[in-house]
């Protein structure tokens, strides 16, 4: 299981989120330099758990 605490970055590869005080996930840049890597379906899934953005990964 993966834990990620506030101001952890997580990558795909191609996006990375941050965990925010908000304890959602934002959009905050692209490339593939962050705290902990995902597969992109692991990305989607953790997005529509823990993001009020709903952004979707390609």
């Amino acid at each position: 299981m993966l834990v990620l605490g506030v101001g952890e970055t997580i990558t795909d590869g191609v996006h990375i989120y941050r965990l925010e005080d908000d304890l959602n996930l934002h959009f905050w840049k692209l490339g593939n330099k962050a705290d902990h890597y995902v597969s992109t379906a692991g990305l989607k899934l953790r997005l529509e758990i823990h993001s009020e953005d709903k952004n979707e990964t390609n």
